[in-house]
């Protein structure tokens, strides 16, 4: 436990901050306050100390600068249980502050009223983050309340105790960096919008949007535009998709791998080979779903040459990917293609994805198919694995719920069909790989391998499956009746693999 006996407030929102500053000064917290917060205290008739008392400086231009200064950051930041660091607090004069109670200026509120540029401007606060992140890096010593509905928790905790636990003030540096991280990204996109970097559109035309581009990783983001028009949202979607397919694809082949091109269409693989020529790859790719490549986003492991930009001439691609394009071969195609060069290297580690009031995050989806082992009494032909390990990789990156078919021809593997989008997995083989199969002429599917992102929760997707002619499958299992799924299995004689690890994508 802490103790607290000088308490820094500094707020705009000013919701519960008498009845908490009356619960710290009947324990005989010093109360350290800045302007119109300092002002609010002492018409409630309590004692504040004002922050220039501190700082050595009153406000300064028209009130940019209050609680920025050497002082009052090193009253937060200076480690209490650091010999060296007391003895220089102590020969700098620096008392410690124990708890910080900082609210930032309305950014958000300014721009939802949609307010002039300068009046924005002045609504960026910089004292505010300052303190909160100084106080909640030190947050072993230093509890840093960020938001009023903080309030009452922290008094259930200080009243007794006049202190504060370890989880209590982890738990608040937490909600700090939360807050300043949304709080900067409101700022990012702003700025990012007034300087003209903004993107001609989101999703649909009415949408404004813009891309942030991460400083600490390489990606997609930071590649640009050889030629053709700016990308838009949807263009970096999709790229973002073929991007992420091909670098798993590259990494599963790992030192030999063989030319592979994936297409994109809407956020989903329609195409994905490798092949013993770049050619080769390219025309089994857009073969996958040749309705679906056209306007496509195209990714390539190998570099675009006279050749391979030949194969566009007659075809219309909105953007493609590779890690390298010959001078000539940008002549060659057309010039409203987008044309980026990438690296092969993933990244990422994490995943951000916004929904309404927060982000979700979480890391990213890692192949691994240490787990495969073959479940039932038909196994798997050995030069069927290497195949079955393709097939669960082409699936890893279809929309849920997703079956991929996938064939071998020698060294040569391809995404054959697939169905994915669906609300149950029996829809994605009947109405959707049974019909596609059927446009392509394909009769004989008993050497090709049927991969599915999760488990099949009844033996029907095993019984569809083998009404097609399948014969070998491979998936992650995991159901409360994969008996059931085996002997179905068994009694229809196909092979079956489980993973033991699922592949959502949503």
């Amino acid at each position: 436990m802490r103790q607290i006996r000088r308490a820094l407030l500094s707020v705009s929102d000013k919701t519960g901050l008498v009845e908490l500053a009356k619960v710290l000064a009947a324990k005989n917290v010093e109360l350290i306050a800045s302007g119109g917060t300092a002002k609010a205290l002492e018409t409630a008739g309590l004692k504040v100390t004002p922050v220039e008392k501190l700082s050595g400086h009153g406000e300064a231009f028209q009130g940019r600068m209050k609680t920025i200064s050497f002082e009052i950051a090193s009253s937060l930041l200076f480690r209490r249980d650091d010999a060296s660091d007391i003895e220089q607090a102590e020969k700098l004069g620096i008392q410690p502050i124990d708890l910080v109670v900082v609210n930032l200026y309305p950014f958000h509120e300014t721009l939802k009223k949609q307010s002039g540029f300068e009046e924005c401007i002045e609504n960026i606060d910089i004292g505010g983050p300052t303190l909160l992140r100084a106080g909640a890096k030190n947050f072993q010593s230093v509890t840093v309340l960020c938001e009023s509905n903080q309030y009452s928790e922290f008094v259930q905790e200080f009243q007794n105790t006049s202190s504060t636990s370890f989880e209590f003030r982890q738990k608040c540096a937490s909600r700090v960096y939360t807050m300043t991280a949304f709080y900067d990204m409101a700022i990012a996109g702003f700025m990012t919008q007034k300087s003209g970097e903004a993107l001609r559109y989101g999703e649909n035309p009415h949408q404004k949007a813009f891309v942030l581009k991460n400083p600490f990783e390489e990606g997609l983001a930071h590649a640009k535009s050889l030629q053709g028009k700016e990308m838009s949202y949807n263009n970096y979607l999709d790229a973002d998709f073929a991007l992420k397919t091909l670098q798993d694809v590259h990494s599963w082949q790992k030192d030999k791998a063989l030319p592979t091109a994936v297409v994109v269409k809407h956020n989903t693989p329609c195409g994905l080979a490798i092949a013993e020529s770049p050619l080769r790859a390219l025309e089994k790719a857009w073969k996958g779903d040749e309705k679906s490549s056209f306007g496509g986003i195209i990714a390539l492991n190998f570099p675009v040459t006279d050749e391979v930009a030949t194969f566009f001439s007659e075809k219309f691609v909105e953007v493609i990917l590779a890690p390298s394009f010959s001078d000539s071969a940008r002549e060659k195609l057309k010039k409203n293609c987008r044309v980026m060069e990438v690296g092969l290297t993933p990244h990422s580690s994490w995943q951000v994805r916004s929904i309404e009031g927060g982000v979700l995050m979480q890391e990213q989806d890692s192949f691994d198919l240490s787990q495969m082992e073959t479940v039932t009494q038909k196994k798997f032909a050995a030069d069927k694995e290497k195949l079955a390990g393709f097939a669960a990789l082409a699936v890893k990156n279809l929309k849920s719920n997703a079956i991929a078919l996938c064939r071998q021809e020698g060294p040569e593997f391809e995404l054959l069909t697939m169905g994915s989008g669906q609300t149950n997995r029996v829809d994605c083989i009947e109405k959707l790989i049974h019909s596609r199969l059927s446009d392509k002429g394909i009769n004989d599917i008993s050497d090709v391998v049927l991969s599915s992102d999760a488990f099949f929760p009844f033996a029907d997707s095993i019984q569809v499956a083998a009404n097609l002619g399948v014969k070998y499958i491979i998936q992650p299992g995991g159901s409360i009746k994969d008996s059931d799924v085996i002997a179905e299995a068994d009694r229809l004689d196909i092979a079956m693999i489980f993973t033991g690890r699922r592949h959502f994508l949503h």
